[in-house]
């Protein structure tokens, strides 16, 4: 079985990474601070993609790259065109790229000498907000995969500074970036469109393999949701770490004037979020 994670960035991702390591989850060995997996960061966020949608093909070599990295190691088994796509985006990343995505050349230097895990487990995973983006082409090439889409607030997200994947992917959604529109308006639309999208696919493509959860939701009752989790995913139940949440910012929006956003666009954000908000 692999598990992933994703959701808009700033959604609270990580706490749902730790839960994974807390459930022994394997989420891999190349990790930033809040557990994003830098080796899908290098595959998955090509600068190449800026303006175009990537072409299926594209994401299947990702895919597969990715799970032959997590699983068996990538180090002495490259095709020589697999090398030369390896080193192309290596060179677009910090240091001695400009390709600001999260992730380093180092990081793809770590993918290209990636080798099998010692921790020989048939449960792994990862986290990286940006997974929602490509359900499709992993959900179409990896066995047994099953998902976690996080949604935070979507008034609370529309004032996040972690603007990232609104400012680059909204040509995923054919959402135009209305450079004369506040920034936070631009973020709640993209908010609205991306978590529509992900939603939609989970019921029409990965049903029992698709859990929403509401980040709001999982602050308040961390205890149910990693039961939930751990129910989904099949795993026996450990005692929770009593520092695993850290909720931060809930209730951003009550700082700011939300006149900025039209009737439309504040009845559309409330139907996505009553798709993934409970009561319990």
């Amino acid at each position: 079985m692999t598990i992933a994670i994703g959701g808009l960035g700033g959604s609270g991702t990580r706490v749902f990474a730790a839960t994974l390591q807390h459930l022994g989850i394997r989420i891999g060995a190349c990790l930033n601070q809040p557990l994003d997996n830098l080796w899908f960061t290098v595959l998955f966020k090509r600068q190449q993609w800026l303006t175009n949608t990537p072409n299926p093909a594209d994401v299947k070599i990702s895919t597969e790259l990715f799970v032959r990295a997590m699983t068996k190691g990538l180090k002495d088994r490259l095709s020589e065109d697999e090398q030369r796509l390896l080193r192309r985006l290596q060179r677009d990343l910090p240091p001695s790229g400009s390709w600001l995505c999260g992730a380093k050349d180092v990081d793809a230097q770590s993918l290209l000498e990636s080798e099998t895990p010692i921790e020989k487990s048939h449960r792994w995973g990862w986290k990286e907000p940006n997974t929602h983006l490509f359900l499709p082409g992993l959900n179409a090439r990896i066995p047994e995969f099953k998902y976690i889409h996080v949604v935070r607030n979507g008034l609370d997200m529309a004032f996040s500074k972690n603007t990232w994947q609104a400012r680059h992917w909204s040509h995923f959604y054919g959402l135009p970036y209305d450079q004369a529109a506040p920034l936070p308006v631009h973020q709640l639309r993209y908010w609205i469109r991306a978590n529509r999208v992900a939603l939609d696919y989970g019921a029409a493509h990965m049903p029992n393999r698709f859990l929403a959860i509401c980040y709001e939701d999982f602050c308040r009752k961390p205890a149910h949701y990693i039961k939930l989790i751990g129910a989904f995913l099949g795993v026996a139940q450990r005692n929770m770490p009593v520092d695993l949440v850290k909720p931060s910012t809930i209730g951003r929006r009550h700082q700011h004037d939300l006149s900025i956003f039209s009737a439309h666009e504040l009845e559309q954000a409330h139907e996505v979020q009553n798709r993934v908000s409970t009561r319990v």
